[in-house]
């Protein structure tokens, strides 16, 4: 429903209701609707956006084409339903931002490459084998994006995984560990499930809607859960603290690099091309951008296995070189509301990350040192 629809159907629910006294408390309450109504699609569908409108930007103002043996929508049919489900200035905000963005990456990584060939959104499975001919599933390659440069003959392949963000903290998540990722952690989950259907026998035998229906009308139970939740994420973040710290440097490196950063090449970049990782946020009320190539940006970190260190705090498994935090992995239940929920982690980076750009600086300080 769009922001239009929502209003005509807000006025005839409140003539009929006759509960507005005034115009004033009308334009009150409908503003927290459209507020609600508004964040709630910016919520769903900001990213999206913010993938097709960069593709649709670096493309020179033509929507990205569809691969012809994939059914569903085209990227210009997504983004025109998604453009109708947010209010006007919104899509504005998104789609400025998008346009910084895809300029930025096209002055700091494709210029050197030649002139944007085609642009490709590669969102579903099977979608960077159709645009590049190399096989990559999304778990190798997380590029919501795939550029192509021409030089002369030369056609170089370019992924791009694009994160955004409205606030000012560029270090959102990069990875959705899952229970595997704990070593044993899904015995923990499957012994608190257990657990909670022998206290609440009630809860057996239903299905999700049924299990919150009854979270809801039972504030006892409710309590008690989510007590027993956080005290499960807890044992699950010990447990997994044990595990990584019976880890030699070099097996500790390769789950870091796995489960919490996705820092390995990517088959592309294997195959002799690129990828990096985009961030969009805000500071000091500009917009900004970093971008880097996870396959090295932690590497003199991550290399230097007598130094990695693990440690646990709350929920979160922090990940130190030298004593200092480069990576975490945050563990949560899915939902709070559902006493049969699973849990889900994320992983994001602490501190600073080395920019291609800073890197080629730091290659050329050692180059000049060998002289």
């Amino acid at each position: 429903m769009n922001i239009k629809q929502l209003k005509d159907k807000f006025i005839t629910e409140t003539l009929i209701l006759n509960s507005v006294q005034n115009n004033a408390e009308y334009e009150l309450l409908y503003l927290i609707e459209a507020k609600k109504a508004a964040k709630i699609a910016s919520s769903d569908t900001k990213g999206k956006l913010h993938e097709l409108l960069v593709g649709y930007h670096l493309k020179g103002g033509t929507h990205m084409s569809k691969h012809p043996d994939i059914t569903g929508e085209s990227p210009k049919q997504v983004h025109d339903r998604l453009k109708d489900q947010i209010h006007p200035d919104e899509y504005k905000k998104i789609n400025k931002r998008a346009k910084i963005a895809a300029s930025h990456v096209r002055e700091e990584h494709l210029k050197a490459h030649g002139k944007v060939h085609d642009v490709h959104w590669t969102s579903k499975p099977g979608d960077i084998h159709r645009s590049t001919g190399i096989h990559s599933s999304q778990k190798e390659d997380a590029s919501d994006i795939v550029i192509h440069t021409r030089r002369g003959k030369k056609i170089t392949h370019h992924g791009v995984s694009l994160k955004v963000s409205d606030g000012s903290n560029k270090h959102v998540p990069v990875s959705n560990p899952g229970i595997e990722s704990t070593y044993g952690g899904a015995k923990i989950l499957e012994a608190h499930r257990r657990h909670i259907l022998k206290k609440f026998p009630q809860l057996r035998h239903k299905n999700s809607a049924e299990r919150r229906e009854i979270m809801e009308k039972h504030p006892r139970i409710r309590s008690y859960i989510r007590g027993r939740n956080t005290k499960t994420l807890k044992r699950i973040t010990s447990h997994l603290h044990g595990k990584l710290s019976e880890m030699s440097g070099k097996d500790l490196a390769h789950h870091i690099k796995t489960h919490v950063l996705q820092s390995h090449p990517t088959p592309m970049q294997r195959a002799g091309h690129h990828h990096i990782r985009h961030m969009t946020y805000h500071s000091g009320g500009e917009q900004k951008h970093h971008s880097y190539d996870p396959s090295t940006a932690w590497n003199h970190m991550i290399n230097d296995h007598k130094n990695l260190s693990v440690h646990k705090s709350g929920t979160r498994i922090l990940f130190k070189h030298k004593d200092k935090t480069f990576a975490v992995h945050r563990m949560k239940f899915s939902s709070q509301s559902d006493p049969h929920s699973s849990i889900k982690g994320s992983g994001s980076t602490v501190g600073e990350i080395s920019s291609p750009s800073k890197l080629k600086k730091v290659m050329h300080i050692k180059k000049k040192r060998k002289k």
